[in-house]
C-alpha cells in the first residue's frame, strides 16, 4: 500500500482512537459482569454485545497494523519543473475504453478516498498507474473490474 507520511500518521491516530474504544467496550463488559446474576455470560444481552464490540474493533485495529506494516511511504512534494504526478495533483486524463469511447477527466490525486468531486485514490488501479508520470504518459490499465483502459496524461494542475 502506497501512504504519504501524514496518511501513515493519520491511520497510527485512528490506531489509537480505537485502543481507547476497545478499552471502553472492555470497561462496559466488566460492568454487564458485575450486574448479571450467576456467572453473568449466559443471558446476558450487554455482556454478548459488549464481546461482539469487542471482536470487532480488534479485528479494526489489526487491518490497520497489516496496512502499515505492508505502507511504503511516498512524498507528495509537487515537482513543478518535471511536471509528476504526485498526491494532490490535478490531473487530465484521457480515457480510452474502446476505439470510440473515449472520454477526458480531470481528477485528483488523494492518498485517502474523498467523496467531494473527481478524485482518484493513490492505491486504485488509475492512481498507481499515474503516480509519479509524467505528461504524455500512456498505457493500459487493468481496472478492478478486470477491464482495461488506455490512460494518457494530457495535462497536471
Amino acid at each position: 500500500m502506497l501512504l504519504t507520511q501524514a496518511a501513515f500518521d493519520t491511520k497510527l491516530k485512528e490506531i489509537e482512537k480505537l485502543k481507547v474504544k476497545l478499552q471502553e467496550i472492555r470497561n462496559e463488559k466488566a460492568a454487564s459482569l458485575r450486574q448479571s446474576d450467576g456467572d453473568g455470560r449466559h443471558d446476558n444481552f450487554g455482556f454478548e454485545q459488549a464481546e461482539i464490540q469487542e471482536r470487532a474493533v480488534i479485528n479494526q485495529i489489526h487491518e490497520l497494523w497489516k496496512e502499515l506494516e505492508d505502507a511504503e511511504i511516498v512524498g507528495n512534494d509537487k515537482d513543478e519543473k518535471e511536471n509528476i504526478v504526485h498526491v494532490g495533483s490535478k490531473v487530465v486524463l484521457s480515457m480510452a475504453f474502446a476505439e470510440d469511447d473515449i472520454e477526458t477527466l480531470e481528477v485528483t490525486l488523494q492518498d485517502f478516498s474523498d467523496l467531494s468531486g473527481n478524485t482518484v485514490t493513490l492505491n486504485s488501479p488509475i492512481g498507481k498507474f499515474i503516480f509519479g508520470k509524467k505528461i504524455g504518459f500512456s498505457g493500459k490499465c487493468k481496472l478492478n473490474n478486470e477491464n482495461w483502459v488506455t490512460i494518457k496524461i494530457q495535462d497536471i494542475k
